[in-house]
């Protein structure tokens, strides 16, 4: 199981995604979203936000323009994004091809949703303290890294965001993911989500690895 595959995810929770009604034709316009998706209002199949088209068949509401700043509108604009990336090899057909936001769509790259990518995954990641890890065999750089950060962090705060790590860290967002995804299948966390917030994770050292949850993803204490 990846890590962010929450086991309600089934069960249609807000982390199910967004289907936007499908053209019966591909005939008939030169866009590349509508050729796929019936012209009218549209939204982002991660993040479930009104998007607009640069043909004008999709347009935000009047009211979402005025709330959306200027410079945050190119992040509104309807790309067609392939669910499993073509670099994956997905293809360019029906069953693989979703409306995505600008935002989501650079943010997603070549991975999958929602086991390895979620709308803003940087500041719905946290990370928590806990005693020293036990040494991890065959670790990533950025693993070992983690693992010593982990002991200095404060048990009596909030646990940190990926987002605040990376800040202060002046670490690469995707690598901490990565050697987080990592560390995960090697035993050293539990993830916790909760059905109220799907798209929030909570990462939880495990500090014996021989703990018969290690690796378990729970869901409002349920496993």
């Amino acid at each position: 199981m990846f890590v962010g595959e929450y086991l309600n995810w089934t069960e249609g929770n807000p982390i199910v995604p967004y289907e936007n009604p499908r053209r019966t034709s591909h005939i008939g316009t030169s866009c590349a979203v509508h050729r796929w998706f019936d012209p009218g209002p549209l939204r982002c199949t991660y993040c479930g936000v009104n998007v607009y088209c640069a043909c004008g068949a999709a347009e935000l509401e009047t009211g979402a323009i005025f709330r959306v700043r200027f410079g945050d509108l190119s992040k509104r604009q309807a790309t067609l994004d392939h669910l499993i990336p073509r670099s994956r090899g997905g293809r360019h057909n029906a069953d693989n091809v979703a409306v995505a936001c600008r935002s989501c769509n650079s943010s997603k790259q070549d991975l999958m949703f929602p086991g390895e990518w979620i709308p803003n995954r940087d500041l719905f990641t946290y990370i928590a303290t806990s005693e020293p890890l036990p040494p991890l065999k065959n670790i990533s750089r950025m693993g070992r890294l983690i693992s010593r950060l982990i002991p200095e962090l404060d048990p009596d705060e909030f646990p940190p965001s990926v987002a605040e790590v990376c800040t202060v860290q002046h670490w690469r967002s995707r690598d901490v993911h990565l050697a987080l995804a990592e560390m995960h299948r090697a035993g050293a966390f539990c993830v916790f989500a909760h059905p109220c917030a799907p798209s929030t994770r909570y990462y939880r050292p495990i500090a014996d690895p021989q703990d018969v949850f290690a690796g378990a993803v729970w869901v409002d204490g349920w496993s």
